[in-house]
């Protein structure tokens, strides 16, 4: 069978759909075979959807759940950790006391929330403003209701409850702040949580951006800062966007890098900013005004009982 005669209609209804799908699904899912293959065309009225030389006839929205269902599983094949809950959670501790918190959280806290399916994709430490340093560590979830439900069940658990009393009477006050942050997934982010032979160090960063100007940071982050900061040793192994602002109401970006260790990674920082194509890319980008207004980091070591190192 022919395809029906080019009509300016048709041509105008295929260009929504491909614009509306373009803008909704990322661009990495888009491969020719999983979308260019697949045209809209008006016929007998009624939508038709080509594919090749075959024709399926279909109503309009019946289209649109068609082309959802195919790049979601196109998604879902290459990365499944971009479809999870992240949450990030930052504790400042009490002077002294770091000993006493990877104790609590090494022997009770982290084989009780295994034991309720809760999934750590990493702990680590910091120095801090103050002797106590920070205490961090990353959980995912496939959503934050399925999150909410395990750590339900995990705080009632009589295991956690004797440990957490336990610790208590030995250590006493350990931590004097927690700061908790649920992060979102971008689907054209890449994720890894590969376990290292040897030890590595890790640099979290939380960035400030200003009003109006994610979009801009984010696609500078993902298209140059991260390939440059791999030219120079550095590995992303995550960004997300956290769920609240912070203090000064600007969104906050959150990215986590790995390196050979913490004299690398300054080493490898120095050396990004020396880069000529991103001194470039920096001037460009900010031609009309800076992205942020500042950015918090912290040189993480991994706890010895992190499943990440």
């Amino acid at each position: 069978m022919n395809r029906p005669k080019e009509r300016s209609d048709c041509a105008s209804r295929f260009k929504l759909v491909r614009a509306k799908w373009r803008d909704a699904i990322p661009n990495r899912v888009l491969r020719p075979r999983a979308f260019s293959h697949y045209f809209v065309r008006r016929s007998r009225g009624c939508e038709v959807l080509w594919r090749s030389n075959r024709i399926i006839e279909m109503n309009f929205p019946s289209i649109y759940l068609f082309l959802l269902a195919s790049c979601l599983v196109s998604l879902a094949a290459e990365d499944p950790a971009a479809l999870r809950y992240y949450e990030l959670r930052i504790y400042d501790v009490t002077t002294n006391q770091m000993d006493g918190v990877r104790e609590r959280f090494r022997e009770t806290v982290e084989p009780v929330r295994r034991k309720h399916g809760i999934k750590t994709e990493g702990y680590w430490t910091a120095p801090g403003n103050t002797n106590g340093g920070v205490f961090v560590y990353l959980m995912s979830a496939p959503n934050r209701a399925e999150l909410q439900r395990q750590e339900k069940d995990f705080g009632a658990d009589p295991e956690f409850k004797a440990g957490y009393a336990a610790s208590n009477a030995k250590h006493g006050k350990t931590v004097d702040q927690i700061n908790a942050l649920p992060l979102s997934t971008a689907p054209d982010a890449k994720y890894d949580f590969t376990a290292s032979k040897i030890p590595r160090g890790f640099d979290l960063r939380i960035y400030s951006v200003l009003p109006g100007k994610l979009d801009a940071f984010r696609n500078r982050w993902r298209d140059f800062a991260v390939p440059i900061y791999e030219r120079h040793g550095l590995h992303s192994l995550g960004w997300w966007v956290a769920e609240k602002k912070d203090a000064d109401l600007n969104d906050q970006f959150v990215c986590l890098l790995a390196g050979d260790s913490i004299a690398a990674i300054r080493k490898a920082i120095s050396e990004f900013h020396q880069d000529s194509e991103w001194q470039r890319v920096e001037q460009e980008t900010e031609a009309n005004g800076k992205l942020r207004s500042g950015v918090t980091a912290y040189k993480l070591t991994p706890a010895d009982f992190s499943s990440i190192k």
